[in-house]
């Protein structure tokens, strides 16, 4: 069988940007659907500071936004096996915030992140791995210097009101992950954006 890379696998990529279609049926019937609004885009220029500084400022290195049903899932590197769920209202208190999110600097958490995989290709089970497999995560490791550069993701955050309140193909939900610099968006049409962190400003100026 011909080798063929994942699109978003172990290594990085500063020139992706891809796009999926979704279900047919769905991006057929988009103009048919009603659009509501809720009380993530009543607040959603507070809601993009939070979900920033929570990247920047806290153990979260992922975040999955549900922009439709108010759903925030976490991925902390205080927790790195767990996925939290939290409701995007709930992250408007600063006490809710402050108690749920421990606080770490952005170049502690990449540091950080280096030692736990610097851990695992020194436990036993790394040996279970092909050799390619090996070499990769290692050369990846190796080649991480931060987790991302702070202003395209500071870009990201304050545009995601843009692709939210689009005629007609609007942003449903957002992954943005800072381990392999990348950000995925799902529309209401059923499509998939996916893309490297520096690429999202060339896709808001060819798009928006």
């Amino acid at each position: 069988m011909k080798k063929k890379d994942a699109l978003v696998g172990y290594y990085f990529n500063n020139n992706l940007m891809h796009s999926i279609k979704g279900d047919k049926s769905l991006r057929e019937s988009v103009y048919n659907r009603e659009r509501a609004f809720n009380s993530v885009d009543e607040n959603l220029e507070q809601l993009s500071q939070v979900w920033l500084d929570l990247l920047l400022d806290t153990g979260v290195y992922r975040l999955v936004i549900g922009l439709n049903n108010a759903e925030v899932r976490v991925s902390s590197v205080f927790d790195p096996f767990n996925t939290e769920v939290h409701l995007a209202d709930d992250l408007l208190n600063s006490d809710y915030v402050d108690f749920h999110f421990n606080k770490i600097p952005l170049k502690k958490k990449s540091q950080l992140i280096k030692r736990i995989y610097k851990m695992l290709e020194n436990d036993e089970v790394f040996g279970m791995l092909s050799l390619q497999w090996q070499q990769s995560l290692h050369e990846r490791n190796q080649s991480m210097q931060k987790l991302t550069n702070i202003n395209d993701l500071r870009f990201i955050l304050k545009n995601l009101s843009k692709l939210r309140h689009l005629e007609g193909y609007y942003l449903r939900s957002v992954t943005i992950n800072l381990f392999n610099s990348t950000v995925s968006m799902s529309f209401n049409c059923d499509g998939t954006q996916i893309m490297s962190h520096k690429k999202f400003k060339e896709f808001i100026e060819e798009y928006i």
